[in-house]
């Protein structure tokens, strides 16, 4: 029994390892060819998001099923955040929602990263992004809509990321300002 437990344990943990990647040098990202000129770009701030449909492609690449280039894409649209205005900031809701739900173990290995890359305030910004979205789509009471979308989340979450996600639904619920609601 001790031996079947512990087997399943390491199952778990290697089958997060493979799935999800963590966020690499940007010289990797700079090397590899499936990487978009337009990801590279903004990378190098050489446009504006605000002013080029070049962050719409890149939005759209967040979802790539490439497993190495991923986690890039979506450090990217971490970056977009405190800068997005105007239409760009109302797909940004989307995506922010969307990949927290449909892609959380991909999120959090970026969102919770040791990458000196990645900001302090990016979770934040990124659990604002979907308190926004929740609260514009939301049709009935709020408490509902948050545990809808972090009861789909989860069921998309490998036990590995769980604890993180945790975290990041926290965040939002504090947005939300849902503390002093009833569970």
């Amino acid at each position: 029994m001790y031996i079947r437990v512990l087997f399943i344990l390491l199952c778990s943990w290697c089958s997060a390892e493979l799935c999800a990647q963590p966020l690499k040098d940007p010289a990797f990202y700079y090397a590899h060819p499936a990487v978009s000129q337009d990801a590279k770009d903004l990378y190098s701030k050489v446009f504006d998001v605000n002013s080029s449909p070049k962050s719409y492609s890149i939005l759209d690449s967040a979802f790539t099923q490439n497993d190495d280039t991923r986690p890039f894409y979506i450090y990217l649209v971490c970056v977009m955040l405190s800068k997005a205005e105007g239409e760009l900031r109302a797909e940004l809701n989307i995506i922010c929602r969307y990949l927290a739900e449909q892609r959380p173990d991909d999120l959090t290995d970026v969102l919770f990263s040791r990458s000196s890359l990645i900001s302090s305030s990016f979770k934040e910004e990124w659990a604002h992004r979907v308190s926004v979205e929740l609260r514009i789509t939301c049709s009935t009471d709020p408490m509902f809509c948050f545990k809808k979308s972090r009861n789909e989340a989860l069921s998309n979450c490998d036990v590995a990321h769980k604890s993180k996600l945790e975290l990041l639904y926290n965040y939002v619920r504090r947005d939300m300002k849902l503390f002093q609601q009833n569970q």
